[in-house]
């Protein structure tokens, strides 16, 4: 995956020199602006490089890149006078989450059942009593467990 022929790390290196070159000369801009600067361009190339992968890991880094990106904005404004309180910016990143799970398909159904059998009975469902040898488990009777290592306790009666 590039950009314009180049590795996407490449490209953010050469914008954080940018950015700071134009600062050195041009710009009256603060450490904290700068940094604020880098975090939303390194967080765009995450939300690009996300869509780009989507069809190696079905989409799944796409919301996480795109939540992060939002942060890095709400950040990026802040840092630059934007007055926002916690529930403002709580409520943008609830709303972003909610957009990004509206587009970005989660698997929630699986594709077909674990551990089935062609008889259509689960994997993990009760043995019928009798089919495994040398051990018989009869719950509805209440008889225990008969040739197996734990023998059957003797009859009350026998105990005396």
């Amino acid at each position: 995956m590039k950009i314009f022929g180049r590795e996407p790390a490449l490209i953010l290196g050469l914008l954080s020199a940018g950015v700071q070159m134009v600062t050195a000369l041009f710009l009256p801009l603060t450490m904290t602006q700068v940094a604020a600067i880098n975090s939303i361009a390194a967080a765009g190339l995450g939300v690009w490089t996300a869509f780009a992968t989507r069809n190696r890991d079905g989409g799944t880094s796409i919301k996480p890149a795109v939540l992060g990106f939002t942060q890095a904005a709400i950040t990026l404004g802040l840092v630059f006078g934007v007055s926002l309180t916690d529930q403002q910016t709580a409520a943008i990143m609830a709303f972003v989450a909610l957009v990004g799970a509206l587009f970005v398909r989660q698997v929630s159904t699986p594709a077909g059942t674990p551990g089935a059998v062609p008889d259509g009975s689960a994997a993990g469902s009760p043995v019928p009593a009798g089919s495994l040898p040398g051990n018989s488990f009869t719950p509805a009777t209440g008889g225990g467990v008969s040739g197996g290592a734990i023998p059957d306790p003797p009859p009350a009666d026998a105990a005396g």
